[in-house]
């Protein structure tokens, strides 16, 4: 018994290292993208979004800045990489993870994926490369321009397609801030969440005028980026997508950005992530972990203990035994 739970666990991690990205891998079909320019490739949405820019502005010429909610992705990166691609009528883009994106209560806000452009917050006045985020401010009332950008999903990579009609759209709240605010240091610290979305509840108003390390703040760790739950498709879209044999969720895998048909601007797309959550295919609940928290401590324990005699039965405590303290989500 142990032997067949050792290969099991050997399985998944091998089946996990073949899955080894969180973010979209590869551009399976576009249209209108030359590959020449800073903003005319298709593969610049392709793995982690922006983290810094080399600023090639004749004000700022040279300087390399963080990604952040006041200074968005364009130009290119430190070594010259190109950052985002331009969402033009008559242009769209289709990705493709290297898994099944699932749609899972386990992730945070229930959200499943997220979809990064270069929008940002207006401040009050001018972003250099050393500004002091906690002095520099947001506007008020706060704003964020908005570029829609249209944003479909699908099971296969010819559809059929279902989109997200009425929003969310891509290129919209809340932008990316890649690093943490380090008030004691004056200066980014840690890299935030890419796979964490920012909480749904949230408006762009209840950033009325906050001081940009304090707007980060709200962001409660992540990375920023527009979040989308499978669930928000139409009714009838959510109930045409297949389900996982293997979890019984519904899931995508391919995602389609595209012009927004009446939009007054052309948008801008950074990168795509899975959301990450307990139970999701890199964070899987382990044998014994009875109330689904992706560890097998006391509590489920106390579960087992309060069940024996209604339905739990050895094999139950055996595998919380052989698991026990195993974690694979949040384990800190």
């Amino acid at each position: 018994m142990k032997l067949v739970r050792f290969l099991a666990v050997l399985l998944f991690v091998f089946a996990v290292s073949a899955q080894a990205s969180d973010f979209a891998v590869e551009v399976v079909d576009s249209e209108g993208f030359s590959g020449s320019g800073f903003y005319n490739d298709a593969s610049s949405v392709l793995g982690k979004p922006t983290r810094w820019i080399y600023d090639t502005s004749i004000w700022h010429y040279g300087e390399i800045y963080a990604c952040s909610i006041v200074y968005p992705a364009w130009s290119v990166d430190p070594n010259g990489g190109k950052l985002v691609s331009s969402i033009k009528d008559g242009t769209y883009i289709i990705v493709k993870f290297d898994h099944k994106v699932a749609d899972d209560p386990g992730n945070p806000y229930g959200i499943d994926f997220i979809v990064f452009g270069n929008a940002k917050f207006e401040g009050v006045g001018d972003v250099s490369s050393n500004t002091n985020m906690g002095q520099y401010h947001l506007k008020t009332p706060a704003s964020v321009p908005s570029e829609p950008v249209r944003v479909s999903v699908a099971q296969e990579p010819n559809g059929p397609w279902y989109s997200y009609e009425n929003g969310p759209y891509g290129d919209s709240a809340f932008p990316t801030n890649a690093f943490e605010w380090n008030g004691d240091a004056n200066g980014w610290g840690d890299e935030l969440d890419w796979l964490k979305p920012v909480d749904p509840n949230l408006s762009v108003s209840d950033f009325d005028g906050l001081s940009a390390a304090e707007a980060i703040e709200l962001y409660d760790g992540s990375a920023g980026g527009t979040g989308f739950d499978l669930k928000d498709l139409d009714p009838n879209a959510y109930a045409a997508l297949a389900l996982d044999p293997n979890t019984g969720r519904k899931w995508i895998q391919y995602i389609k950005v595209e012009y927004l048909a009446g939009g007054d601007y052309e948008g801008d797309i950074d990168g795509f992530s899975d959301v990450a959550g307990c139970g999701d295919y890199q964070h899987p609940y382990p044998q014994g972990d009875i109330n689904g928290d992706c560890r097998v401590d006391f509590v489920d324990f106390a579960i087992l203990a309060q069940d024996w005699l209604v339905g739990s039965d050895w094999d139950d405590l055996t595998n919380l035994a052989d698991n026990w303290l195993e974690c694979t989500w949040n384990c800190q």
